[in-house]
């Protein structure tokens, strides 16, 4: 939690209310929060996913559509969070038909911005958050991901 929002851990009114809110997206949009598992066991590693992001991040829009990943501590540094997030990407640009995806970083979270772009997303700007936290916004749209897509092939 030290890289989300204010950085602190939630009481569990908010968490319940934060997961409310993510489960009421995936019934409006079709798409959302998704768990990370581990292939091999079935445990539970965190989560990856796509949301239309909240009014608050000066210069971002609603329509926006933000990528994340969380990953519990323990199985950092193992690739889970690349892995996934990778594969949302593919999900916003094929499934759901997006345009444009953006990531919200703090500057301080350089493993993430590491995974963002591991993922093909590059740096656009910096902006301040909704309780006043200085964000790092990266971005990928639909035509550099295409782009990147077919010079691997």
């Amino acid at each position: 939690m030290r890289y989300i929002g204010g950085g602190q851990v939630w009481e569990r009114k908010k968490a319940d209310e934060v997961f409310g809110h993510a489960l009421a997206h995936w019934q409006d949009h079709g798409f959302g929060w998704r768990s990370a598992l581990d292939k091999a066991i079935g445990d539970w590693l965190g989560f990856v996913g796509l949301n239309y992001t909240e009014p608050g991040t000066q210069g971002l829009g609603t329509d926006e559509v933000e990528i994340g990943w969380w990953i519990i501590r323990p199985v950092w540094g193992r690739g889970y969070a690349s892995e996934g997030a990778a594969a949302i990407r593919d999900e916003a640009f094929e499934r759901i038909g997006l345009d444009r995806i953006i990531a919200r970083l703090q500057p301080a979270n350089v493993a993430s911005a590491h995974v963002a772009q591991k993922i093909g997303m590059s740096f656009h700007c910096d902006t301040t958050g909704r309780v006043g936290e200085v964000l790092r916004i990266y971005a990928l749209d639909r035509a550099e991901w295409s782009r990147q897509l077919h010079s691997d092939e």
